[in-house]
């Protein structure tokens, strides 16, 4: 007898190699929940995009539970090599090496160490270096001039890490851009057995989703009520965009995508987005095999996720052409990045006024023997900001990345501490030095270890969690918020103002509704409003605001949405 399943949402926070903490929480969740909307950004996108996969298998054929004990065998496949999917070109490979040098978790002798892995990696101008000291020393003794010599072997070795420097400046600076910004595209380089991170997970959504043919795509997602978003980041634009793309704005060059993305993904995109036409006038650099990207129901579910991994100067910026209309309508060029740039942890995602599901987070932090316990952290409720741990800034590197990180995760962070968002986040805390991140060397026993801890995330939500206690809690933080800006309406809408409602004129049609129901709403809800803030200035009533409940330190405003597109401005070009 089939276990009646309960809905749920479910957004996972980015990490890079974090996010094998992921597999065997979907697992877990998926015991008891069925995954109505799932989220997240870079490596979380990853996983969201898995277990929307997975979601899509259950529901195609008779509840199977065989997409989601694939997702659990992926945590056993990164373990056996993580690293490989990790591919360098070759202009970028002594790069990348070199990266891998520097965090590396065992490097000791720090500058020291750094410059061996630079000799061994630049080994030719290590040698060029290396045979002109020795001719040197070779001539200062047979001329008898000790001091030749020795000159002579201090210009052959600044020779050589000019060289060294020479060609990381060259890498740096041309290389590194040519692959926008990127030391590895996800395509799988040469004749290599193990396929890179973006074949990878195009391979591995349609294993779990057990799909043949074109790629999943959101469309096939919602025909079964399943909603699958993500953050993306364009640094062209300055903004951030929610995935999947629902505006017909953008185009994409099949030479470009072909450098990045796995033939079939390209094919489909192809097949189904409208190819532009060149025009005179373009400009030359415009590529001539410019195609509309497919958005809404046509976007396919591998975009979702590789359009949010993107970790910068480590896996490359997708491009994309837009019309610009502050630039004589000309197409530029666009490259997304990392999501994660721009909301890191996207618990705004699916968030209603009062919850009718639950919307479970899947964090991660550091772990700090010295003030943590546990590994895994759900709170039964919610915390002050005053709890935020307190981090040394002392160094520039300390200082550089604490701007960074406070500008980026700023409003995820107060966010999750609001009543009826924490008690539904839980946090895995993670050694950073050695697990998750970067560290893309992590041992399996390593990578084992922290797919256990997203198992035991999953089994403390599972038995913490109170649907009615959230529910509860939700309301205390949102009704004394509400009853707050209601209130505040009231004093601005006076006589005037509903003037202005009613008669004001207007050029965009909208006068067949103005009096009712449009001004009719805003009167009713000032009504509200105007109740509300006699309840709080009688000394003999109270208002919600005044009563028992907790703290929310929240407002509410107007916030635009990511994917933010003015109306007829949603075709093509």
């Amino acid at each position: 007898m089939t276990t009646e399943l309960s809905d749920c949402d479910l957004i996972m926070k980015g990490g890079i190699t974090s996010g094998v903490v992921y597999p065997h929480a979907i697992q877990k969740i998926a015991t008891k929940y069925r995954l109505r909307s799932i989220g997240g950004t870079s490596a979380g996108a990853i996983a969201a995009a898995f277990a929307a996969a997975a979601e899509y298998r259950r529901q195609e054929n008779a509840q199977t539970m065989s997409g989601f004990d694939d997702i659990g065998g992926v945590a056993t496949e990164l373990g056996e090599n993580m690293l490989g999917l990790f591919q360098p070109t070759t202009a970028t490979k002594p790069l990348f090496k070199l990266l891998l040098a520097a965090i590396e978790p065992n490097t000791k002798g720090g500058v020291v160490a750094m410059i061996w892995a630079g000799l061994r990696i630049f080994s030719t101008q290590a040698i060029i270096g290396g045979l002109l000291a020795l001719v040197s020393l070779l001539i200062g003794y047979a001329t008898g001039n000790l001091v030749l010599g020795i000159l002579g072997v201090v210009l052959s070795l600044l020779l050589a890490v000019i060289l060294i420097l020479l060609s990381v400046k060259r890498m740096v600076l041309v290389d590194l851009p040519a692959q926008d910004f990127g030391l590895c595209t996800g395509k799988t380089q040469g004749p290599q057995k193990q396929p890179a991170f973006g074949d990878w997970i195009a391979q591995k959504i349609d294993l779990i989703a057990d799909k043949t043919g074109p790629p999943l795509t959101v469309g096939d997602l919602r025909k079964h009520g399943i909603t699958v978003a993500t953050m993306t980041t364009d640094l062209s634009s300055k903004r951030p965009y929610r995935l999947p793309l629902e505006t017909s704005i953008h185009f994409f060059s099949k030479g470009e995508f072909d450098r990045l993305f796995p033939d079939n993904i390209v094919t489909y995109l192809c097949q189904t987005g409208t190819q532009r036409q060149p025009r005179k006038g373009d400009p030359a650099d415009l590529p001539k095999d410019l195609y509309q990207l497919p958005v809404g129901e046509e976007f396919p579910v591998y975009l979702v996720a590789r359009l949010s991994l993107s970790f910068p100067g480590l896996i490359s910026a997708v491009p994309l052409w837009r019309i610009d209309y502050q630039a004589g309508k000309t197409f530029r060029r666009c490259l997304f990045s990392d999501g994660g740039i721009s909301s890191n942890f996207p618990i705004h995602f699916f968030d209603a006024f009062l919850p009718s599901r639950p919307t479970f987070g899947i964090a991660l932090d550091a772990f700090d023997p010295d003030h943590h316990e546990d590994r895994i952290n759900l709170p039964k409720k919610p915390s002050q900001s005053t709890a935020l741990p307190i981090e040394e800034v002392s160094s520039l590197p300390s200082f550089l990345m604490a701007i960074l990180n406070t500008a980026k995760d700023w409003q995820d962070k107060m966010q999750s501490m609001l009543p009826g968002y924490a008690e539904r986040i839980v946090t895995v805390r993670l050694d950073e030095a050695r697990e998750g991140g970067l560290n893309l060397t992590m041992s399996p026993k390593t990578i084992d270890f922290l797919a256990s801890l997203g198992g035991k995330a999953g089994d403390r939500l599972l038995s913490q969690f109170d649907m009615r206690d959230q529910q509860l809690s939700r309301a205390q933080a949102l009704l004394p918020t509400l009853e707050g800006a209601l209130a505040s309406m009231s004093e601005a809408f006076d006589a005037d103002y509903a003037k202005i409602l009613n008669t004001h004129a207007v050029k965009d049609g909208t006068n067949g509704w103005r009096q009712d129901p449009f001004a009719k709403l805003a009167e009713d809800l000032s009504g509200i409003g105007a109740n509300a803030k006699a309840l709080h200035d009688d000394p003999g009533r109270k208002s919600v605001r005044q009563g028992d409940v907790p703290h929310a330190d929240a407002e509410m405003r107007l916030v635009a949405v990511e994917d933010r597109v003015p109306k007829g401005m949603e075709g093509g070009a």
